[in-house]
C-alpha cells in the first residue's frame, strides 16, 4: 500500500494492473515469461521457450502525446500484455520508446526466429529460492538485476546514470548510430517516420537481413556483415539487429568491434538466449570452434579487456554463470569506464546456483528504516555525474517534478509520490513507475537510489533548496 501526503491510501500494491493500451492497428505484442532449462548440446547451455528521445514529446514524460514511432497515439485498439517481470518489478517503464521503435521485449514479435532474452536475474533458481518472496514486497525490486532493463531510456534521460561505451565500434553508415550511448537513447532521439515510412522501412530491413542470415550460416561471414549494415541502414532502432551484427564481427574474429557493439546493446536490454544465437549457425560445432577462438585469443591477450567483455557475454547466453562471471570482473578490473560489465559481474554473481552453505545462509534483503512524508516535502538539487543539475520537487499534495538539464537537454518527469509500506519511495507518471530508497543525513541532505540497480549504484546525494 502507498501512503501519499494529504491523499487517501490506494490498493495493496501499486502497480500497472495486467493490460496496457498501446498505439493504433498494431496488433497484439505479448510479453512472455521466459523459461530457463537446460540442453546438453556441444556447452551444457540453457534452453529457453520461445517468448512470443531523449527530446521525446518535447521532453515531457507522461505526458498526453505518447507514441510508438512518430504519429500513432495511445489509443484503445491494440494491447500489450505487460509480463509480470514489469509490474511485480518495482521499476518499470512500459512506453515502447523508452527502448525505441521496435523494444528489446517485443523483438519476437519483429523476428520469427527470436527466441527469447536471458533468464538471469529475474528467473534463476537463486532468486526464486532466496530473494523473492511473495510476502516480501521489498524483495520483488531485486528481479530485474539491472535497473536498466526495465526502465529503458528513462534511466539515462532522468540524469540517474551515465554511460560511456569504453570500446569503440564501427559506426552504421548513413545512420545515427556510432555506439556512443546506449540504443535505446539514440533510438529514442531518433524516432521513425509515419506509419507507412515505418512499415516500408521494415520490410527492406527484414529483407536484407534475411540475406545476411543466409549468408551467415553457409559461413560466407564478410557478405553477411555487408547486408546486415544494409538491414540497419532502414531501421537502425532494432537492438536486435545490432546484437547480430555483433556476432557477424564476432565470426570474423574482429573482437573489438563486436565488443564496441554489445556494449551499447547490453546497456539498453539483456542478451539473446542460445536458442536464438544457436539459431544462425548451420551446426553447434561451428559456433564452438569460433568460441574456441575467442578463448584462445583471451589466453594470448590476457589485457584486453573488450575481448574478456565479449568472452563473458558468450559465456552467458550459453549459461556457463561462473565463466561469465570471471570474464565480466576482468574486463571490469582492466577497463574500469566499463560500468556494463560492473553490472552483468553482479548479475552473473547473483544468478550462478546456490551450494549447498551458501543456500543455507542466503537471506532476503532488509527493508529500509521508513521516513516520514513531510520530511521528502520541498526543492531538492542533485549535481548528476553526467554533468547536469536534477531539481526533485515534492510537493504536500503529493505531486512531483523532476527536472533534469545539462545545458543541451532539459527532461521533465512529472507525477505522484508516496511511501509504500516497506519504506520505499514511490515515483509513478502515467507509464512509469519508480522505487527508490531514501535515507537523511540531516533535514537538508537526502541519499536517492533506485531499487534493483546493480551492488555498488552510487545513487545520488540531494540537498534541499
Amino acid at each position: 500500500m502507498v501512503s501519499y501526503p494529504n491523499k487517501p491510501k490506494i490498493g495493496n500494491k501499486t502497480s500497472i494492473g495486467n493490460r496496457t493500451n498501446i498505439g493504433n492497428n498494431r496488433g497484439n505484442t505479448y510479453i512472455k515469461n521466459v523459461n530457463v532449462g537446460r540442453r546438453n548440446n556441444g556447452l551444457n547451455r540453457p534452453s529457453t521457450l520461445p517468448a512470443n528521445n531523449r527530446n521525446w514529446n518535447h521532453n515531457q514524460w507522461g505526458g498526453k502525446n505518447s507514441v510508438w514511432g512518430n504519429n500513432v497515439h495511445i489509443g484503445n485498439n491494440v494491447n500489450i500484455n505487460v509480463n509480470n517481470r514489469f509490474y511485480n518489478n518495482n521499476n518499470f517503464a512500459y512506453r515502447p520508446n523508452y527502448w525505441g521503435g521496435r523494444p528489446w521485449w517485443g523483438a519476437n514479435t519483429c523476428h520469427g526466429w527470436h527466441h527469447g532474452h536471458w533468464g538471469y536475474g529475474w528467473n534463476s533458481a537463486y532468486y526464486h529460492n532466496h530473494w523473492y518472496y511473495h510476502d516480501n514486497d521489498f524483495a520483488e525490486g531485486f528481479m530485474w538485476g539491472i535497473a536498466v532493463w526495465s526502465l529503458g531510456n528513462m534511466i539515462y534521460d532522468m540524469g540517474y546514470k551515465s554511460y560511456q561505451n569504453p570500446y569503440p565500434a564501427p559506426p552504421v553508415q548513413n545512420t545515427y548510430v556510432n555506439y556512443t550511448e546506449p540504443l535505446s537513447v539514440a533510438a529514442a532521439a531518433n524516432p521513425p517516420g509515419d506509419d507507412s515510412q515505418v512499415d516500408l522501412a521494415a520490410t527492406k530491413s527484414d529483407e536484407a537481413l534475411d540475406r545476411s542470415r543466409v549468408a551467415f550460416r553457409k559461413g560466407d561471414y564478410v557478405a553477411a556483415s555487408t547486408a546486415v549494415d544494409e538491414a540497419l541502414g532502414y531501421t537502425p532502432d532494432d537492438v536486435t539487429i545490432h546484437e547480430f551484427r555483433a556476432l557477424v564481427f564476432f565470426a570474423l574474429n574482429k573482437y573489438s568491434d563486436a565488443a564496441g557493439v554489445l556494449n551499447a546493446v547490453l546497456a539498453s536490454g539483456p542478451g539473446w538466449s542460445w536458442d536464438t544465437m544457436i539459431g544462425f549457425y548451420d551446426s553447434s560445432s561451428t559456433y564452438d570452434e569460433q568460441l574456441r577462438n575467442l578463448e584462445n585469443y583471451v589466453k594470448g591477450s590476457p589485457d584486453k579487456a573488450d575481448a574478456h567483455f565479449l568472452l563473458g557475454y558468450h559465456y552467458m547466453v550459453c549459461g556457463e554463470m561462473e565463466k561469465a562471471n570471471q570474464e565480466f570482473t576482468k574486463a571490469s578490473e582492466l577497463q574500469p569506464a566499463d560500468s556494463i560489465s560492473r553490472q552483468l559481474r553482479d548479475l552473473t554473481a547473483a544468478s550462478i546456483p546456490d551450494n549447498g552453505e551458501a543456500a543455507k545462509e542466503a537471506m532476503p534483503p532488509v527493508a529500509p528504516t521508513p521516513v516520514p512524508l513531510d520530511k521528502l516535502v520541498g526543492t531538492w538539487v542533485s549535481k548528476s555525474d553526467t554533468g547536469g543539475t536534477i531539481t526533485f520537487t515534492m510537493k504536500e499534495t503529493g505531486d512531483y517534478t523532476w527536472d533534469y538539464s545539462d545545458g543541451k537537454t532539459d527532461s521533465k518527469l512529472n507525477g505522484t509520490y508516496g511511501l509504500d509500506d516497506q519504506g520505499l519511495l514511490v515515483l509513478t507518471s502515467n507509464d512509469s513507475q519508480m522505487v527508490s530508497e531514501v535515507k537523511f543525513e540531516d533535514d537538508s541532505e537526502m541519499h536517492f537510489s533506485l531499487i534493483g540497480s546493480p551492488d555498488g549504484d552510487p545513487g545520488l546525494d540531494f540537498k534541499k533548496g
